[in-house]
């Protein structure tokens, strides 16, 4: 049977991995243990700030490691929170437990499980803390299902870069642009990355967003388990 895409390329955070479930776990426990107080108006202030980063890191205007040096410092700073703790060491223990999520998004680890049984050569490509995301993409269940992890860290380029594409490129079996397909949430970090790399996306579009002007995707799902109604 001839199929048109034998690569699928997915994002990790909020693809596959619930990566706002994860975030909410870890962060409530790290604002508890250093005395942080835990209400939804002060999550919502991080959770900003902490997007807001990651832009800037997609942008360029930012290290990875700047962003994790800052990132609460900027959330402490916001919500007037003094501590005698340096941000930095609270941002490590935030990545660790972190790591302890794993979380899935509905139908994810069986979408993957099928596609690999049904012969596809399937990646994970992501920007996020490479330990973490090894982490979490363990505790899930889902790495027997993937060729290779691809993390920005170890790349050495963030999403949407071209550069982070071509490096991936250049390592998996499949050379034919036209037979990759890239699976992610972002339109900043993942559709404008396989349109930097000249692959064809599918934008998983959970809430109905629309389509950015400037933006361009050969598919919009609603939901994961429509990546097989593409293939």
């Amino acid at each position: 049977m001839d199929r048109k895409y034998s690569t699928i390329l997915f994002d990790a955070d909020n693809t596959l991995l619930n990566f706002d479930l994860d975030e909410r776990q870890a962060l409530i426990k790290t604002m508890t243990e250093y005395g942080v107080p835990v209400n939804e108006e002060n999550i919502s202030t991080y959770v900003n700030i902490n997007k807001g980063l990651w832009k800037q890191l997609e942008k360029g205007e930012i290290t990875k490691p700047e962003l994790k040096r800052i990132r609460y410092k900027l959330f402490f700073d916001a919500i007037g929170f003094t501590t005698d703790v340096d941000s930095f060491e609270v941002n490590e223990r935030y990545l660790h437990l972190l790591g302890e999520g794993g979380n899935t998004l509905e139908g994810a680890k069986e979408l993957c499980e099928e596609l690999k049984n049904d012969g596809y050569d399937l990646y994970i490509v992501t920007n996020g803390v490479a330990a973490t995301q090894a982490k979490r993409l363990k505790k899930s269940g889902l790495l027997p299902f993937f060729s290779k992890i691809y993390v920005s860290d170890a790349v050495g380029f963030p999403k949407p870069k071209k550069e982070f594409f071509d490096y991936v490129l250049k390592e998996i079996p499949e050379k034919d642009k036209s037979r990759i397909l890239l699976v992610g949430d972002s339109l900043t970090s993942d559709i404008r990355g396989a349109m930097n790399a000249e692959l064809d996306s599918a934008w998983l579009n959970m809430f109905g967003a629309e389509l950015t002007e400037g933006y361009e995707t050969a598919y919009i799902i609603r939901d994961i388990k429509e990546v097989r109604n593409i293939l």
